[in-house]
């Protein structure tokens, strides 16, 4: 596996590569006392890539249970459902979750078995330092401009990856 920081890869024949940032309010939000809405505020202060809000994507929820397989959905899995739904490629780990990068494949064939679907592996991962509790920085082949607010970029993003979405919610379909 490549370890490279700088994402800056060609354009691809369906666009051009970017980063995105994946606001984790369903995993931590739900968790935490207090004014969600204000932590995200300051979470996402200063953001230059597009941010976009977990709990506008609930195929991230439904893929973390089902790669959980009747436990609690770890980190794993959670990483799993983002790379699935958002079509990653690539994700920032922080040093000390090295480990997940091989979790997050296994995570990922199970998924793709479970699923009948084809589910790519990560291809790589970029390492950053400290804690990222509440997000996610990922890279794929979406074409994203910077939008106003996490909920705009999250609805410009999910009628961009419609016909992928689609897919999913079919094969989760299928499993009921």
């Amino acid at each position: 596996m490549e370890n490279n920081r700088c994402w800056q890869l060609p354009a691809t024949n369906h666009g051009i590569s970017s980063a995105l940032c994946i606001v984790s309010d369903v995993e931590h939000c739900s968790h935490q006392p207090g004014n969600p809405v204000a932590r995200l505020q300051a979470l996402l202060a200063g953001q230059s890539q597009p941010a976009v809000l977990e709990s506008l994507f609930p195929e991230v929820r439904s893929l973390a249970y089902l790669s959980a397989g009747g436990r609690s959905p770890q980190r794993a899995d959670w990483l799993a459902a983002r790379v699935l739904v958002f079509a990653l490629k690539h994700l920032e780990l922080a040093s000390q979750e090295l480990a997940l990068m091989d979790a997050v494949n296994l995570r990922l064939q199970q998924l793709s078995r479970k699923l009948a679907l084809d589910c790519p592996l990560l291809r790589s991962f970029a390492l950053f330092c400290g804690a990222r509790p509440w997000r996610t920085h990922g890279h794929g082949e979406q074409l994203l401009s910077l939008a106003t607010s996490p909920v705009v970029q999250s609805l410009a993003l999910r009628r961009q990856l419609a016909a992928h979405l689609a897919r999913l919610q079919q094969a989760l379909a299928q499993l009921a």
